[in-house]
């Protein structure tokens, strides 16, 4: 079995959980210039269900969006607030990557060991919603330009590399935004989430 199809198999199956740490940098375009500030945060999946937390920092202005989604809803806060609830997309790691078109693009070092980068093809294809990801309030224009997999070569994952870009606004300005993100995992067992209490 090819790393890929080993990769597929176990991320597709319906108990598949991880967990781990996002780490990452946001470039953000200003009519004044442009600044950038760092990345961080959480992220879990159990089968259909998921949950995020990302930190990001930027001219003095800490923002953390949290998501999570389980038993059929989608949950959503910035900064601590109240939680927002509607139905889930339906869309989730498991039917992504069992519908995506991956590249095995070879061996590289990445997240202090040597792991397969399989990149996705399509990107047209790729709903961040399968991530467990959405545009926080006050986001336009989502749109992400590469994602790729890293994996052991018996296709066990080890985490994921996107770069995407967003428009909000600033402390009162338009910015244009170029984020890059690295989502390591640091566990495949003993996963939980929970619905938050709304």
């Amino acid at each position: 079995m090819s790393t890929v199809d080993a990769f597929k198999f176990k991320v597709t199956s319906k108990d598949f959980q991880a967990e781990g740490s996002v780490t990452g940098s946001v470039v953000a375009t200003l009519f004044i210039g442009s600044t950038s500030g760092p990345i961080t945060g959480t992220f879990k999946v159990r089968g259909p269900d998921s949950a995020d937390s990302i930190t990001f920092k930027i001219l003095g202005t800490t923002t953390t969006y949290d998501s999570i989604v389980v038993g059929g809803w989608a949950y959503s806060r910035t900064n601590e607030g109240q939680w927002s609830r509607a139905p889930a997309s339906g869309k989730t790691l498991q039917t992504f990557v069992g519908g995506v078109v991956l590249t095995d693009a070879g061996v590289e070092a990445r997240f202090g060991r040597q792991l397969h980068r399989l990149s996705v093809a399509n990107m047209s294809s790729l709903d961040l919603s399968s991530l467990g990801i959405s545009a926080g309030a006050g986001m336009e224009n989502l749109t992400v330009s590469s994602l790729a997999f890293w994996v052991e070569a018996d296709g066990t994952p080890a985490g994921l590399s996107l770069e995407a870009s967003v428009d909000q606004r600033i402390l009162g300005m338009s910015s244009h935004e170029t984020v890059t993100l690295d989502i390591a995992i640091e566990s495949l067992s003993d996963v939980t989430i929970t619905a938050p209490t709304i």
